[in-house]
């Protein structure tokens, strides 16, 4: 083993001893690039294999993390009380959408939601809850927002999020009947689909909350806040809810997105089976799938597939 790959060993079996994770690593000139994370923090660290030997350049603004990372590379212990763990967050270090949230504990619950965009398929809301030592070992396994992801990639994360949260996960996955019927009975009372979104996620967040109780939770702001807050259940009235937009930032929210982007295309192929035919994600290029179906199994039975609200189903 040369320099450079025993001082990069020696530096990871470090950083993990001290509770940090490496979330990426590449080759630069001269050496290569680590990125280190605590969960809420990351830290860049270059790591040279130059004529005076190795020298190691760390990047970011000061933070615990960077202290203790100089700390290690320089062969010190990282001073007593500096772990990440030990002491309290200051507003920065939050994670995103608890910045200026009192009393944070670092334990909390992020909701997102998938197929609300398909015509085919059905509309699913996730619900997962973090800590700080679940939110690292997340992002260390590149957790992230399942929009950023291959289908094939997130499939692979739906499994792990499931085996790194147990009993710390809920899904619900509104079928096509019945999200059509739901739909109904809303737009016959004068509400719309956010209504049914924001019962969704009021749903998922109450069972969460039965399985393991949690003060703090985090979801995608798909309309005014009014919405979600006026559907909260009873142990849901006695957290404090944070929507903010872009909340997949946010590890909890984009595990979430991950377990319902999965049972969504769980559910596609499914159907796709049951039919013998495939159902094409999203709202375009649908219209002639929708009328082979309809060719094939009647127009009765369109509502077991797809969302019949959508504008598209007016040209089928």
């Amino acid at each position: 083993m040369d320099i450079l790959n025993a001082r990069l060993s020696n530096l990871s079996e470090q950083f993990t001893q001290a509770g940090f994770a490496i979330t990426a690593e590449k080759p630069i000139n001269y050496g290569r690039q680590l990125k280190v994370t605590d969960g809420q923090v990351t830290v860049t660290v270059n790591v040279y294999n130059g004529k005076k030997g190795i020298s190691i350049v760390i990047g970011g603004s000061q933070s615990p993390l960077k202290t203790a990372i100089e700390a290690i590379s320089q062969g010190r212990a990282p001073a007593v009380g500096m772990k990440q763990d030990d002491k309290p967050k200051s507003n920065e270090e939050r994670p995103p959408g608890f910045e200026n949230v009192a009393d944070f504990d670092n334990k909390w619950i992020g909701l997102d939601e998938s197929g609300k965009g398909d015509f085919f398929g059905p509309l699913v809301i996730a619900s997962v809850l973090v800590d700080e030592q679940t939110a690292t070992r997340l992002s260390a396994a590149g957790v992230k927002d399942c929009k950023a992801l291959s289908d094939a990639k997130t499939r692979l994360l739906a499994e792990r999020i499931r085996e790194e949260c147990p009993n710390r996960y809920t899904e619900l996955a509104w079928m096509p009947a019945e999200y059509n019927e739901m739909y109904n009975k809303l737009n016959s009372a004068g509400r719309n689909l956010n209504h049914l979104l924001a019962f969704s996620h009021a749903k998922v967040l109450e069972s969460l909350l039965t399985q393991e109780p949690a003060k703090f939770a985090i979801a995608d702001q798909f309309a005014h806040e009014r919405f979600i807050q006026a559907e909260l259940m009873e142990k849901g009235k006695t957290i404090t809810l944070v929507q903010m937009h872009r909340a997949e930032r946010n590890i909890a929210v984009a595990a979430a997105s991950i377990l319902a982007r999965d049972r969504f295309l769980g559910s596609m192929n499914r159907l796709s089976d049951q039919y013998d035919m495939d159902f094409p994600k999203g709202a375009v290029q649908v219209v002639e799938v929708a009328r082979e179906f309809v060719r094939n199994y009647g127009k009765a039975a369109l509502k077991q597939v797809c969302k019949l609200h959508f504008k598209t189903f007016e040209q089928i």
